[in-house]
């Protein structure tokens, strides 16, 4: 890792650190009492930490992901990069869009399968509404789990969307 994209993952980490700590004081408080005194409550996992999502245009590709996972993306400047920070309230992993040198689309890299809430046929209907391409149309887990999808953002990356239903 460059030592742009070390100071790049130090910011957003500071920023989200800082911007979750700074969240109503009683809703926390009353979630840690809550998971204190709840015995079954089990810590949940991820091998995933972070992610960011390459970008052409910036604009663009918060509109498209904005659209498809009907949320809120905040736009920020980072020393000479432009980034989307998806919501990371509630959230066990942090997502950012950028835009930057050495950031570069692509449907050749490994693919992130994206939450698409219980119904993804919902979220994949604006897939192509708002300039990506299906590549896998909905299709049903080997497992019985659920389903997923694949697709070309409107940057040319190759991603997933995944749901029970």
């Amino acid at each position: 890792m460059s030592a742009k994209g070390i100071i790049l993952a130090s910011l957003v980490s500071a920023f989200c650190f800082v911007s979750c700590n700074n969240s109503d004081s009683k809703n926390s408080e009353a979630v840690t009492k809550d998971t204190l005194t709840n015995s079954k409550v089990k810590e949940m996992k991820s091998y995933i930490s972070m992610f960011e999502i390459p970008a052409r245009d910036i604009s663009r590709a918060i509109n498209f992901y904005q659209a498809l996972l009907n949320i809120k993306i905040e736009k920020m400047d980072v020393e000479g990069m432009q980034m989307g920070i998806l919501p990371y309230e509630g959230q066990m992993v942090q997502g950012v869009i950028i835009q930057g040198e050495g950031y570069k689309p692509s449907a050749d890299g490994i693919t992130i399968y994206m939450n698409a809430g219980e119904n993804l046929q919902v979220a994949l209907d604006r897939v192509e509404k708002n300039g990506g391409k299906i590549i896998t149309p909905k299709t049903a887990h080997a497992d019985g789990s659920g389903y997923f999808a694949i697709f070309l953002d409107s940057e040319g990356n190759k991603m997933a969307l995944n749901s029970p239903n």
